[in-house]
């Protein structure tokens, strides 16, 4: 019994693994390749891009913040921003 178990799964598996999968071409697309439709970058257009969770948001440029440092004196120390 154990024989022909193993008899039969060594042919399911030999019969399984002596075929070729070929995928079958596709057909050409009966649409012209020029459509009506103009594509936008990213699909937001121009000066905006999508975040994270995919919103169009506008595009900030930000702009470099002060420059800020400590300075000790001999009252204590203080920010200084430039």
């Amino acid at each position: 019994m154990r024989t022909r178990i193993a008899i039969a799964a060594a042919a399911i598996s030999i019969s399984l693994t002596a075929f070729e999968a070929q995928a079958f071409p596709a057909p050409p697309s009966p649409m012209p390749s020029l459509s009506e439709v103009t594509q936008a970058r990213a699909g937001c257009g121009p000066g905006w891009a999508r975040d994270r969770w995919g919103h169009c948001r506008p595009i900030r440029r930000v702009a470099p913040g002060p420059r800020c440092w400590w300075q000790h004196g001999p009252w204590g120390s203080r920010r200084v921003c430039r």
